[in-house]
């Protein structure tokens, strides 16, 4: 097979110190899907970056068509015919999505017909199931339609590569298998695919190839389809011991004797960005030392339901009551004083502020201060330093910017944060949504055992984990509660229950 892109001895080495990709040699053959797989902070969406023109190499080569190339910026490698959807979605949320593609076509040179771009943007969001008009706000969306809006956008731009970061994150079972579907389609049309995930069973399903990275560095590329399950659960963690439950991602559930309400919702009714109501008539009770799940297929009523606990959007009318305090009328900042934790999907933005250090991110939360509005910046890196180590996160330096962080890193950042704080309740969406299955067991872990002294809320797309952590969950369907079921769950009774 005829090479499309070549990496040569690629490393790139941050101003910090810290090194996300080193000596990386890599093909990507035309017509074929190449899956790129490893545990957070294995370098992944770094050397896609390098592809893609976001980031430039410290060191090494890239030839495309087997000519050498500086890829200086996006726009360099959109004029070559490679696009790259990045893991969170970034719209313009004031834009609609059909002037945020507008605005793409024209920021990238575009030199085709917009009218026939358009089309095929739409029959792609019609493939993947979107259920919105292209004239909706991007910020109206939720993440899963916000990444079919991309990966749509994808197919527009990626005329030779498409890159695919973690592309099913936000979509249901019956949406992954139509990308699937499209990612095939695009291979044998001719063009080429990186199709990134910490999905074993994705990639093997999915992929020709399959190239395995770990520390940065390409630990192994397995040539054929089929490959071993043991072959790249080894290749991917190495010599560590991962047992067979932290394959699976799956956290032991004990059983609890829950003490009384510590957060109530009664008759929450929701407006939603395009008329009526996204939550009708909520009510649920999450108790001491529980956590209640929320099921359901992404657009019914979730993110607005998370919105509204967090302040962030103000209901029509029910109330909320946190440890007995009615909070509805109250901001954000009240809230998490009185012992509300938020973890949004959001990392970047929402969850992190980009651009700053990772102390930073925890000073604006934890608020240490000496005197007046004067931070103590001796006490925030005494914090910020307990909290990095007690979950491990990668970092050189609590002055790192949070932006080099991995996604997993990020994750256990934020989550450890919230928790420091010591909160009554905690309320997270999708909490391990992107993670490998080693960072997302240690999340849920971080959350389970917390949960056992305070309260727990998961808004959370996917069903196993939901049923691996919960001692109850409610079954979220146009803005209505459609079921409550306890333990011993019935998987398939819940799943008709979203789909009903």
């Amino acid at each position: 097979m005829e090479a499309l892109l070549e990496l040569k001895g690629v490393s790139v080495i941050y101003p910090s110190g810290v090194t996300a990709v080193s000596d990386a040699s890599l093909k990507i053959y035309r017509g074929e899907v190449l899956a790129l797989l490893g545990e957070n902070g294995a370098g992944k969406t770094t050397l896609a970056k390098v592809i893609s023109g976001v980031v430039r190499p410290s060191s090494g080569e890239i030839y495309i068509d087997g000519a050498r190339r500086r890829l200086s910026s996006y726009r360099d490698a959109v004029g070559l015919g490679i696009y790259m959807v990045p893991q969170t979605p970034q719209l313009f949320g004031n834009l609609s999505v059909l002037e945020d593609l507008r605005l793409s076509l024209k920021l990238s040179g575009y030199r085709g017909v917009f009218r026939n771009a358009i089309e095929g943007f739409a029959g792609a969001l019609r493939r993947l199931g979107a259920g919105f008009s292209i004239e909706s706000r991007c910020s109206s969306l939720s993440m899963g339609e916000r990444q079919k809006v991309e990966i749509a956008k994808a197919i527009i731009l990626g005329r030779r590569l498409a890159i695919f970061d973690e592309p099913s994150v936000h979509l249901t079972p019956s949406e992954s298998r139509s990308l699937g579907e499209i990612v095939r389609e695009l291979a044998r049309s001719g063009r080429s695919v990186i199709y990134i995930t910490h999905k074993i069973s994705e990639a093997m399903d999915i992929a020709d190839r399959i190239a395995i990275m770990r520390g940065g560095r390409i630990a192994g590329i397995i040539e054929e389809r089929g490959a071993d399950f043991d072959t790249i659960v080894r290749l991917m963690f190495g010599d560590k011991p991962i047992n067979d439950s932290q394959t699976r991602g799956f956290v032991e559930h004990s059983e609890i004797d829950p003490g009384g309400s510590v957060l109530e919702i009664r008759d929450l009714w929701v407006p939603g960005n395009h008329g009526g109501y996204s939550v009708r008539g909520v009510s649920l009770s999450i108790r001491a030392g529980e956590i209640l799940g929320i099921a359901g297929i992404a657009g019914n009523g979730q993110r607005e339901l998370f919105e509204v606990l967090s302040g962030l959007r103000k209901p029509a009318r029910g109330s909320i009551i946190l440890d007995g305090e009615d909070i509805t009328n109250k901001g954000q900042d009240y809230r998490i004083r009185r012992g509300l934790s938020l973890v949004p999907e959001e990392r970047l933005d929402w969850g992190l502020v980009p651009g700053l250090s990772i102390a930073m991110n925890i000073a604006i939360s934890i608020e240490p201060r000496s005197r007046g509005f004067f931070i103590d910046w001796r006490s925030v890196d005494m914090i910020a330093l307990e909290i990095i180590n007690s979950v491990g996160v990668k970092a050189r330096s609590t002055r790192d910017p949070v932006d080099i962080l991995s996604g997993g890193n990020m994750q256990k950042l934020m989550v450890a944060r919230e928790l420091y704080r010591g909160p009554r309740v905690i309320v997270a969406m999708n909490p391990t949504g992107g993670l490998d299955i080693a960072t997302a067991r240690f999340v849920r872990r971080l959350i389970t055992d917390y949960s056992r002294k305070a309260g727990a809320l998961i808004i959370s797309e996917d069903l196993d984990e939901l049923i691996e952590i919960c001692d109850r969950i409610a079954v979220m369907s146009r803005g209505s509660i459609r079921g409550l079921f306890t333990r011993p769950f019935d998987y398939d009774e819940i799943a008709r229950s979203m789909i009903s």
